[in-house]
């Protein structure tokens, strides 16, 4: 059965007359400063460079770095600014930057105003779904840090999910 015979007269009248046309922008917002000299390779390395970020905030914000192969940055989104004790992200917006930066992985950190690093279940959720959507997108989400004031912790490390 061709397209034709499956549109309907009903909805060939209704059919717009005109259709969309659309495009995708990267748009830079401003620059990080990079001060370590070499990769983001290990959840300290990304705790000294991006713990400023986090640092006295009363509410989450959650923040994606794109990495190249060699693990050095090439985008920093601010995914999320949320209340006291949550933060909504929009997945597939991070991974939209990510590909337009031409990232071959990500790292997703947020903070817990409260000061306690532990994930919790909705961490460990968005993680899980991160990972399943980075695997289809060959962009593969390298770490879930939660930082603190004075601390953070690395969901990789501790092993809280399978990466």
């Amino acid at each position: 059965m061709n397209y034709e015979t499956m549109i309907t007269k009903a909805a060939k009248a209704q059919a717009p007359e005109y259709i969309p046309m659309v495009s995708v922008h990267l748009v830079r917002e401003g620059r990080q400063k990079y001060s370590v000299s070499g990769p983001l390779n290990s959840p300290g390395v990304l705790y000294s460079q991006f713990a400023k970020m986090f640092r006295h905030r009363v509410q989450e914000k959650v923040v994606a770095v794109f990495v190249n192969t060699q693990l050095i940055p090439v985008g920093v989104q601010v995914a999320g600014i949320g209340t006291l004790n949550t933060c909504a992200i929009d997945i597939p917006g991070i991974f939209r930057a990510a590909i337009l930066s031409g990232a071959a992985g990500l790292v997703l950190m947020h903070n817990h105003p409260s000061g306690d690093c532990a994930p919790s279940g909705e961490d460990i959720d968005v993680t899980k779904s991160m990972i399943k959507a980075g695997k289809l997108l060959n962009i593969r989400l390298l770490d879930h840090i939660i930082m603190t004031d004075d601390n953070y912790h690395s969901m990789r490390e501790e092993e809280d999910v399978k990466f």
